[in-house]
């Protein structure tokens, strides 16, 4: 690396620094790359705010002798080191991805608020990531490639190098008499990016040099267009959609084309995966959800499931709005619940808790000795509300905008054996309590995004 570049990259770590108290975390696996910024770091960052973590995947028999590389390594130079052993699935037909997954689990969950991690990927990964997401069928976002800085958790991920080529950290390294380990598996081409590595990017740059410049380029033209059409998809989608909403209208977007509807949608998708952790849907699914669940006649029942990192995400559609669920159970225990006042009562199959309080109002009746308990069948097929006519369990629920996938999950409250409430929706007539009664009222604590309701 050139004397000019170094102290580039020095005085960006050294400035930063200095605007924080923050830990700066190196991800620090022993390869070439990480040792280049690794000892960059040492150079610029203070003894007191920098770390080293190492990740051992247990892939490798090599994996703990890269681990006592690194451990060894931090203790010459006096740097703070942590290893985090991480278990994967060999069965998995994607350990790159698995992988990838663990890792940025583990850095996610040591930054605080004002940390940094610290990653080495350099220009060549830029290519390889673009190349990949491209075969993929990837759109901008993904076209965008490796992000030099973004959110991990309460802290940032930043790239320094990520501008250098490999060729150019290579130099730096030997110049600088660098140590540092070899992965043997980065040689197999069974693995995707291991390919491209190995066997295409060469070639690229063989034929085009400034193949990595040019990629880099396309990269950040596409994180400005993607911005651009994020602000159009916040002008389209208005007040409609705001932040912790997992169900979303759809009369808005009718008037819309559907490649407008399609960015509103990754628009809302992207808002859901930071505030619920929901994978967004792939193309196939977006355009089924504007082909097929948008326009579909108002008592269909569409439903898009996709599958991602072991969860399932479903949406639905009823009464002109989305609904987006996560992991939702095909089968509940049905079997009577015992709850007591003032208790959480755990519901199970993603359906949150409930729990019965004492109230003065509008409250169910009741008295000590009273058998309670929470089920979700009634052998009934109506019910009498508070102050209403009786009717049918379907159009009652109708009545109170319940979706038809959740008619079977209302948690019922029974006493002494007689429904007296459903939910939190209504006490019924005859259980509806008068001034100077002993009374309680029900609460449904939700998880919002597991029930869609």
């Amino acid at each position: 690396m050139a004397r000019l570049a170094e102290q580039e990259v020095l005085l960006q770590l050294s400035e930063l620094s200095s605007k924080t108290n923050g830990l700066f975390w190196v991800a620090y696996s022993g390869g070439l790359d990480s040792q280049v910024l690794l000892a960059l770091s040492q150079k610029a960052i203070p003894q007191t705010q920098l770390r080293a973590i190492h990740i051992n995947h247990g892939l490798s028999s090599q994996a703990d002798a890269w681990e006592e590389h690194c451990r060894l390594y931090c203790e010459q130079l006096n740097i703070d080191f942590e290893c985090r052993k991480i278990e994967l699935k060999n069965t998995t037909s994607n350990l790159e991805l698995q992988a990838r997954q663990a890792r940025y689990e583990v850095f996610e969950s040591i930054v605080n608020e004002d940390d940094y991690i610290l990653m080495a990927h350099h220009q060549n990964d830029q290519i390889e990531t673009v190349l990949y997401r491209l075969l993929r069928g990837s759109g901008l976002k993904g076209l965008a490639g490796i992000p030099v800085q973004r959110k991990l958790g309460l802290g940032i991920l930043l790239r320094p190098l990520l501008k250098y080529s490999k060729l150019v950290l290579t130099e730096h390294a030997e110049n600088s008499k660098l140590t540092w380990v070899e992965d043997s598996s980065n040689s197999n081409i069974d693995f995707d990016r291991n390919y491209l590595r190995q066997e295409i990017v060469p070639s690229l740059k063989a034929r085009w040099p400034e193949a990595g410049k040019s990629i880099q380029r396309s990269a950040d033209l596409s994180i400005e267009s993607e911005g651009l059409l994020n602000e159009l998809a916040k002008i389209d989608a208005g007040k409609f959609i705001t932040r912790n909403q997992s169900n979303l209208s759809v009369e808005f977007m009718k008037e819309m084309d559907n490649s407008r509807q399609r960015n509103v949608l990754r628009y809302w998708f992207q808002i859901l995966a930071e505030d619920f952790n929901i994978a967004k849907p792939g193309f196939e699914e977006l355009r089924c959800i504007v082909e097929e669940v948008i326009p579909a006649a108002e008592d269909a029942q569409p439903l898009i499931s996709w599958k991602h990192a072991g969860n399932e995400m479903q949406l639905r559609r009823f009464a002109n709005k989305l609904y987006v669920l996560k992991n939702f159970p095909n089968e509940i225990n049905r079997k009577a619940l015992v709850i007591k006042l003032g208790e959480n009562l755990e519901l199970g199959a993603n359906l949150g808790c409930v729990n019965l309080e004492a109230t003065t109002s509008k409250g169910i009746v009741f008295q000590e000795g009273d058998k309670l308990e929470i089920r979700f069948d009634c052998i009934e097929s109506e019910a009498k509300p508070a102050g209403r006519k009786t009717r049918s369990f379907k159009k009652l629920y109708q009545d109170y905008a319940v979706p038809s996938w959740m008619r079977d999950r209302i948690p019922l409250l029974f006493v002494n054996g007689k429904l007296a409430a459903v939910a939190d929706l209504f006490a019924c007539h005859e259980f509806a309590a008068e001034d100077g009664q002993k009374q309680l009222k029900i609460n449904w604590l939700r998880t919002d995004i597991h029930c869609g309701y």
